[in-house]
């Protein structure tokens, strides 16, 4: 890849895995078969919208519209700080193609989609500053302004990620909002309103938008000085094995570069981070769910002994 990669994206069909990898002025694409071999890069650049930044960080998800599989790409320049309010932009385009992708241009004037992105099927959701949510028409990614598609207030502080929440209440779209303090579970009701929103927690903090993941169906995540999980209600994940050697020794510059991995064959998530005044992500602690225990190693290395 030309670029240092901020977000991978993978979907499978017919034995190939289709990755997205964005950096900082880049949209790359390349295939991976059953056996590891990987294809000719592709470059899905947008022609338009985009502004190459090394503070570029991107969100990436997956809707269907009639059979068809739509890429949806958010990026802003958040690397620096997740406070960032200005610079977001949003882009679409067919998920097994190499063209490039193009610019959403239909999201409410005077708001710049700088938190992310996330399907709650059919519905494409974009959030940003100021607890501002904006979703599209039904099955239509490019299409925020029809019938259907709608936006509210819903929080003071800017909401960093989203992801799905599986069985939503009446088995409707639902999924959760992360903001630099809160955690709002965003749910379809129909009629006018569309969404309701209500908040879980306002006495939350995450470290980084790629520190959040989920794990059988519970969401894991790293907040400012603390562990956190949700599996109905908010909690701490114990740590009395490495807490505080992880928050002691973190580059806090460079928490946005901090990201959150799963190896289900060892029951493990992993928070990979740039310790001291490392400027990218050199150790990792790890939370093996399965034990219950922490370790931590230096990167790129196995973690295991």
């Amino acid at each position: 890849l030309s670029e240092v990669v901020r977000s991978l994206h993978g979907r499978t069909k017919d034995t190939q895995t289709y990755v997205h990898a964005g950096s900082a002025g880049k949209v790359e694409r390349f295939l991976v078969d059953g056996n590891g071999n990987t294809s000719v890069i592709s470059d899905r650049t947008p022609s338009s919208g985009l502004t190459a930044s090394d503070l570029n960080m991107w969100q990436f998800d997956t809707v269907t519209n009639g059979g068809d599989s739509i890429l949806v790409a958010q990026v802003a320049p958040n690397l620096e700080c997740i406070c960032n309010s200005l610079g977001g932009a949003l882009f679409t385009g067919d998920l097994y193609t190499t063209t490039a992708l193009t610019q959403v241009t239909t999201v409410p004037a005077g708001f710049d989609a700088t938190g992310g992105v996330v399907v709650l099927h059919p519905y494409t959701v974009v959030f940003g500053q100021s607890g501002y949510v904006a979703w599209s028409v039904p099955g239509d990614p490019e299409d925020f302004t029809g019938s259907g598609a709608g936006n509210a207030y819903v929080t003071g502080n800017k909401l960093l990620r989203g992801l799905p929440l599986r069985n939503g209440p009446g088995n409707n779209p639902a999924g959760l909002l992360w903001s630099a303090d809160s955690l709002l579970l965003m749910s379809y009701v129909g009629g006018t309103g569309v969404f309701d929103f209500s908040h879980l927690s306002s006495q939350i903090s995450v470290l980084g938008a790629n520190t959040i993941i989920e794990y059988d169906g519970i969401f894991y995540w790293a907040g400012t000085d603390r562990f956190m999980q949700f599996n109905g209600v908010v909690r701490d994940v114990p740590n009395a094995f490495n807490l505080n050697w992880f928050f002691d020794n973190i580059n806090p510059s460079q928490r946005q570069k901090c990201f959150a991995f799963k190896v289900p064959r060892y029951g493990e998530i992993w928070w990979c981070f740039p310790f001291g005044t490392a400027t990218e992500c050199t150790h990792a602690v790890i939370y093996n769910i399965k034990e219950q225990v922490w370790y931590d190693t230096e990167l790129p290395d196995s973690g295991r002994s």
